[in-house]
């Protein structure tokens, strides 16, 4: 189970970094990638009653390509040149927020913020 979902992975891994532009199908894992990362550490520190002996490294591996991905995420959010939709971002796909919330936060139509960064992310492909 472990091998399947390490070639799933390592696939989006190499994907990611040739990509010019980000899906909102992958800006979405960020958060998801950072809950398991935690849990792939917490799984190493308790090996002894979790992980069957040998499956360490794969979990290693695992947690190294998803700090890769999240890391790829991150800066392509931060490197988003348009401030407005930088932030909308990062209250979307790093903080968690709805797109109801974000549009209360930012004085918004509620559906403004969500074709903001559509229109950008279709712009940007």
């Amino acid at each position: 189970m472990l091998n399947r979902y390490f070639a799933i992975m390592w696939r989006q891994y190499k994907t990611v970094g040739k990509e010019k532009k980000l899906t909102k199908e992958k800006l979405k894992q960020l958060i998801d990638l950072r809950k398991e990362i935690k849990e792939i550490e917490q799984k190493i520190k308790h090996e002894d009653t979790e992980i069957p002996s040998g499956n360490t490294a794969l979990l290693e591996k695992r947690k190294h390509m998803a700090a890769e991905l999240e890391k790829e995420i991150s800066g392509y959010i931060n490197s988003v040149d348009d401030s407005r939709v930088r932030r909308i971002m990062q209250y979307k796909y790093i903080d968690g927020y709805t797109w109801k919330r974000i549009a209360k936060i930012m004085h918004y139509d509620r559906s403004y913020p969500e074709k903001v960064v559509t229109k950008y992310l279709n712009k940007h492909s």
